[in-house]
């Protein structure tokens, strides 16, 4: 079964980046990346979820586009298995 999930940049400063995602543009929860320590926090769930799947591939993918992509956020972007 495939897996996808779409991001989509809300809010950008020198020390974080908010992203809404989800399954679709109409399901959307917000997640917030520290961009010094690298660490996220789910800010709202996606509604009608119960478990932290979308949120967890949501903030790797943001970390890797830390670590990995020199830092540079794109305004959507999305995780695909």
């Amino acid at each position: 079964m495939a897996t996808y999930v779409l991001l989509v940049k809300e809010e950008e400063t020198e020390e974080f980046v908010v992203y809404k995602f989800g399954p679709d543009k109409n399901n959307l929860g917000r997640l917030r990346l520290n961009k010094i320590s690298a660490e996220p926090e789910e800010i709202e769930k996606v509604p009608g979820t119960t478990s932290n799947f979308y949120y967890f591939s949501a903030a790797s993918k943001l970390i890797r586009i830390l670590k990995e992509g020199d830092g540079v956020f794109p305004d959507t972007t999305s995780y695909a298995s």
